[in-house]
């Protein structure tokens, strides 16, 4: 090897020399010369970046399309026609990457209600109103408008997740009842009436999404009619009408 190539792999390559004998032009030098540099030194227990991103970027990268194919696939084609290998397939994945993120595709559906979910009750209970019937009106506005913006969410939240196994069910019943409770909460608040009692307002709580949600259910079905404004102005007039009837025990 020349004193000038021996020099310039020196500087880049400190202890390339130190291991590999003066073998220039030999195809022992070649393979070893190759293989030295090949190696990555560098590799830590948090993986080598691939393309700018860590291991744990990456994972979370194929985690978040395996949630998006699934909100895909299950709220198009249903939960009980899905598979693994389709959500894959939908999410541009190797099937093996499925498992590096979830255990089953129940684990997955429990991932994707959850993202359905805190989209809707972010709509739902942004509205506010300064007395009940604002507040109702405005939980019915939000619930109505977010089912017809978001059909795909809308499925798998009023139909995909029910009765799929205790797991799911429990789920359902516990995100219900978190925004049924704050829904009462706010109702209480805007009532010149004695508290209600924990078990109470999580009645009232359980009333309020069990109806919310079966009147989203039938206008669904319903192809969205009667228009959202005119179902809404209904149910002021129903709810006056069992206000009315309520007081006219009281007499």
């Amino acid at each position: 090897m020349s004193r000038v190539r021996r020099s310039a792999l020196s500087a880049v390559l400190p202890d390339v020399l130190d291991v590999i004998p003066d073998l220039s032009g030999t195809k022992s030098y070649q393979f070893a010369f190759a293989g030295l540099c090949c190696q990555d030194h560098s590799v830590n227990d948090q993986g080598r970046p691939y393309a700018g991103a860590s291991r744990e970027q990456r994972e979370s990268a194929r985690r978040e399309q395996l949630v998006t194919a699934g909100i895909s696939l299950f709220g198009t084609q249903g939960y009980r026609s899905a598979t693994v290998g389709a959500v894959c397939a939908e999410a541009g994945l190797n099937k093996r990457y499925f498992y590096e993120s979830f255990a089953t595709l129940e684990d997955l559906l429990c991932e994707v209600y959850g993202r359905v979910v805190a989209d809707l009750r972010a709509s739902v209970l942004a509205g506010g109103g300064e007395d009940a019937a604002a507040v109702l009106r405005g939980f019915m506005s939000g619930f109505l408008t977010w089912a017809q913006a978001n059909p795909v969410q809308a499925r798998v939240h009023l139909f995909e997740v029910l009765g799929v196994s205790a797991q799911v069910d429990e789920l359902y019943r516990w995100q219900g009842r978190t925004i049924g409770d704050e829904l009462s909460s706010r109702l209480s608040a805007t009532v010149d009436a004695p508290q209600l009692t924990a078990g109470q307002q999580r009645v009232l709580g359980d009333v309020l999404i069990g109806a919310g949600v079966q009147m989203v259910v039938n206008w669904v079905i319903s192809d969205y009619q009667p228009p959202r404004d005119e179902l809404l102005d209904e149910m002021d007039s129903t709810l006056g009408w069992v206000l009315a009837a309520g007081l006219s025990t009281l007499r």
